[in-house]
């Protein structure tokens, strides 16, 4: 009687000489994401909530001493700890997929142990662990994206951001119909400024999208340049300059591969200008203003002067007085800065402004400078330019997806010269995840063919 050998489920003899030792599990392949990356159906569908809800939520206001938050944390809560459960995931339980892990932590973790670090001697620490909560969400936006890179291609990518500014997008036209025609849009968002900039980055990446092919349903096509139409007619109805320059960049930029469309892209800026609301937020800038020196309106606000009723600057002119001001207080701590989120509160002691409790910067890099000093600017520049080098060095790879980071971050951190980036929560979300996810692809993409090589194959 043969006497057979006892096998095992899902083992088997190794062949002579074959190597035994354990492979990491192969990646899953692009286009299966749906189903294979964690948590993926719930980030979609928060992503898809968290904009359009955003002054819902802001009536759910909750006093904690000094400061208030809304039931917005709780998306906040999701995306933390689905990233770091993702981070650990990929640092101690696989180590095939660590550079999922590394490239993130990289670029953001010098900024991040400035920022928290800031907190050990801000005067404001309750407003300011509100303040480091929320640029802690917006590292680990980028390292879900990151991460996701490993399951999604840019096309279905671009589905998903495409369906997901539909129902900010709608509800805005609602909201304006129940503001007033007459008003600034603010749509969804707690401020005009906010749906601007979503409204930038939509628009931006669903042309870009257009441009490059990254589109392949027809019907998604077509819904893209339904809602980048809308898109952009609500964007020039919030009146948001630094908006409206970003966005014509970026555009024209992208353009660049497609030179015929630049017949339609060229004209569009009077086209705009056709737009009442519009026309009279360009032309405000170029309306001549009397000049009046930095000390004399710091003494007419301060009514140290006889000019009856105080005298009033444009909204440029304001925002360099203010920097200016400022500039003297960052001095007095310039390596660490006077801590996280100090610019806001106490800017009513060393500038004399209107609005109640004070005023943000203004500036990303002002900000940074005054609460973080001169380390924090420098990890931020890391931050910044980290990612479009990174772009940069893979260019060959995807010129489509390079272009399209290092404009996104440019143009992003170019309108920070005169707004309040850091503050707006809702946008950074979007822009942030789309980063992540994009640099991934483009890291992850195979080197170009040999020209010979393509050569061959064309024959």
């Amino acid at each position: 009687m043969t006497v057979r050998a006892p096998t095992f489920p899902g083992f088997r003899h190794p062949a002579a000489g074959r190597d035994m030792r354990p492979r990491p599990a192969a990646p899953p392949r692009h286009g299966k994401g749906w189903m294979a990356a964690p948590f993926s159906g719930l980030v979609f569908l928060l992503l898809t909530l968290r904009f359009g809800m955003d002054r819902v939520l802001m009536g759910t206001s909750i006093s904690l001493g000094s400061t208030n938050v809304t039931l917005g944390i709780l998306f906040n809560f999701a995306f933390v700890f689905i990233a770091f459960s993702l981070l650990g995931f990929t640092l101690f339980s696989n180590r095939a997929m660590q550079s999922d892990a590394v490239v993130p932590l990289a670029l953001w973790l010098p900024f991040l142990i400035s920022l928290f670090g800031s907190l050990a001697y801000t005067a404001y620490p309750v407003d300011g662990i509100k303040f480091v909560w929320n640029v802690l969400t917006f590292f680990c936006m980028f390292a879900i994206g990151y991460h996701y890179s490993r399951y999604f291609s840019i096309s279905r990518i671009a589905d998903v951001i495409i369906v997901t500014g539909i129902f900010p997008i709608l509800i805005s036209i609602v909201f304006y119909a129940l503001d007033g025609f007459g008003q600034r849009l603010q749509g969804a968002a707690g401020h005009p400024n906010m749906l601007a900039f979503f409204l930038f980055f939509y628009v931006s990446f669903c042309y870009h999208g257009l441009v490059w092919g990254w589109i392949k349903s027809r019907a998604i096509r077509n819904v893209a340049i339904l809602f980048c139409a809308v898109a952009t007619l609500e964007l020039l109805l919030t009146g948001t300059r630094s908006a409206f320059v970003a966005l014509f960049a970026f555009i024209l930029v992208s353009t660049l591969r497609r030179p015929l469309w630049l017949l339609m892209v060229l004209p569009a800026p009077l086209l705009a200008l056709a737009i009442p609301s519009v026309n009279e937020r360009i032309t405000e800038v170029f309306h001549s203003k009397p000049t009046v020196s930095y000390e004399y309106f710091v003494a007419t606000a301060r009514g140290d002067t006889e000019t009856e009723g105080g005298v009033e600057a444009d909204s440029g002119t304001w925002r360099m007085f203010l920097w200016k001001a400022a500039w003297s207080v960052i001095l007095e701590a310039p390596l660490l800065g006077h801590g996280a989120y100090s610019f806001l509160p106490s800017s009513p002691d060393f500038f004399p402004l209107k609005a109640a409790g004070g005023s943000g910067a203004h500036n990303i890099f002002v900000q940074i400078t005054f609460e973080q000093g001169f380390v924090g600017l420098a990890t931020y520049l890391w931050l910044i330019f980290g990612i479009c080098a990174l772009a940069i060095t893979r260019f060959r790879r995807d010129p489509g997806l390079a272009i399209f980071i290092i404009m996104l971050t440019l143009c992003f951190n170019v309108a920070g010269l005169s707004d309040n980036m850091l503050y707006y929560l809702i946008d950074q979300i979007y822009i942030c995840f789309a980063s992540g996810i994009t640099l991934g692809l483009l890291m992850r993409a195979p080197p170009p063919k040999p020209a010979a090589f393509r050569r061959f194959r064309a024959a």
